[in-house]
């Protein structure tokens, strides 16, 4: 769905996708590799390695005998398949697994380890395996640094949340919080700040005369923060 608002609102094709690991889920692998995309996305850490004990990643799987095998030798055997999720569960011996050493660090389980293995699962190794490519290293750095920061200075002045129900509301708010972000950056590095403002807020109204509302913010040195001294929100008709 964002891949479709994307290239609608850009009329240009989308040919990368950056995102954290809240998105490196195996369906969004899949859902790239279908359209021909590259997903420079961070692998979603599965329960395991979340909790310090083995991940996915450390079992090898056996294509010949059709078992994986865990870091301790011992053989995990395929049990049964889930329809929805269109994967093969395997799963080691409970016995086995209660007395190997390596226990603490693979599973808490009373039954033994299990592996889930996708029915596209060499499709997904490709992809993840492309995302920890240099140029994906290069791209998530990127986005951290131009999408977390933008995040991280809304967070403390309440931003986290839409105050508002509906769409409509929720994107005046948007609109809102970037104006105001963009001109604390024109405030810090502009040197005639008055100026540079009241022509950032002209190629605003000429290029987005179609939003819902035009934000327009005049600065004084007043008040806790750099912009609250006044701050009025013309709407064009």
């Amino acid at each position: 769905e964002l891949i479709e608002q994307h290239t609608e609102n850009t009329q240009s094709q989308v040919e990368v996708v950056v995102a954290d690991s809240q998105y490196g889920t195996t369906k969004n692998y899949l859902e790239c590799h279908d359209r021909g995309l590259k997903a420079h996305i961070s692998p979603f850490k599965d329960g395991q390695s979340r909790n310090g004990k083995f991940s996915d990643e450390a079992f090898s799987y056996d294509p010949k005998d059709d078992v994986y095998l865990c870091p301790a030798g011992q053989r995990l055997k395929r049990t049964r398949y889930d329809r929805n999720r269109e994967t093969f569960q395997y799963q080691g011996k409970a016995k086995i697994c209660k007395a190997c050493a390596l226990k603490d660090k693979c599973t808490g389980a009373k039954t033994g380890r299990t592996i889930n293995r996708h029915l596209r699962q060499e499709e997904v190794r490709l992809m993840r395996d492309r995302a920890q490519s240099f140029r994906s290293k290069q791209d998530l750095r990127t986005r951290q640094h131009l999408m977390e920061r933008s995040f991280a200075r809304a967070v403390p002045y309440g931003f986290k949340r839409a105050r508002w129900r509906r769409l409509w509301r929720v994107r005046i708010q948007e609109y809102l919080t970037a104006a105001i972000q963009n001109i604390m950056i024109l405030v810090k590095d502009v040197k005639e700040p008055g100026r540079a403002i009241s022509l950032a807020i002209k190629k605003t109204r000429d290029k987005w005369l179609n939003l819902p509302a035009t934000c327009l913010a005049l600065i004084t040195r007043k008040g806790p923060f750099p912009w609250a001294g006044c701050c009025y929100i013309v709407v064009p008709r």
